[in-house]
């Protein structure tokens, strides 16, 4: 009978420790699966992060030309005095279509002026020659020649503010070209606005100083010839 008790408890203490092993397996594999998650995130790499840098950039056209004036850029620059004062819009690509066509008015109208004020100064040129040829005794031919001699320096003074002030273009090569050649005769005929006047005063003064008065004639000649030269190389 000893016996029988003895192997019914052996029996029984064998099925307890199978159940408690049964718990501790189900607990450890539930907390396997409860830490699979973490385990795996810490083992995969980290995605990269987009910077900034790597973003595409806007890039802003460009709305003046490369080579600008001083002139051009303290009048028409993004912080030209037209721009701060109001009378010139903001630099935008609708402003600059705006200004490109007035551009393109201001030169034509430049183009206009400068056969004008050639038409002023070949007369004034005729009746200084007129006046030379008679010694300068006409009186009415000196009135002629001063009435147009103001006239040609009203209207080359007009013409040429309408080349000086109007907007810059969108594009200046480097490259000659007929441009090139009337710029460089623009400045031999201005030379000549500014010298001819002040000798002509001169010879105001001393009527009966005739070598001034021929260097007052050939600076009108030459004056005269590089405007007409000016105006040929940009119209045909």
């Amino acid at each position: 009978m000893k016996y029988i008790i003895a192997l019914i408890l052996t029996l029984l203490g064998i099925q307890t420790m199978k159940a408690q092993e049964y718990t501790f397996d189900s607990q450890m594999h539930g907390l396997s699966l409860a830490a699979l998650p973490d385990m795996q995130s810490s083992m995969l790499p980290p995605l990269p992060v987009m910077q900034d840098d790597s973003l595409p950039q806007m890039v802003k056209p460009r709305l003046l030309p490369e080579k600008i004036s001083f002139m051009e850029k303290g009048l028409w620059g993004e912080n030209g005095i037209l721009r701060t004062t109001g009378i010139a819009a903001p630099l935008t690509p609708e402003s600059r279509r705006s200004e490109l066509s007035l551009r393109r008015t201001m030169l034509v109208a430049h183009q206009i002026g400068g056969f004008v004020t050639l038409g002023f100064m070949v007369t004034a040129v005729y009746y200084g020659q007129k006046m030379l040829n008679e010694n300068m005794s006409s009186r009415s031919d000196m009135k002629s020649h001063n009435l147009f001699v103001a006239a040609t320096i009203t209207s080359y003074s007009l013409t040429g503010l309408l080349a000086v002030l109007s907007p810059p273009p969108m594009i200046r090569r480097n490259e000659s070209s007929s441009i090139t050649l009337h710029k460089a005769l623009a400045w031999v005929h201005f030379t000549g606005m500014v010298i001819t006047p002040i000798l002509g005063s001169m010879i105001h003064k001393r009527l009966t100083n005739m070598q001034l008065a021929h260097f007052h004639q050939a600076s009108a000649y030459i004056t005269t010839t590089a405007l007409a030269a000016s105006l040929i190389v940009i119209t045909f």
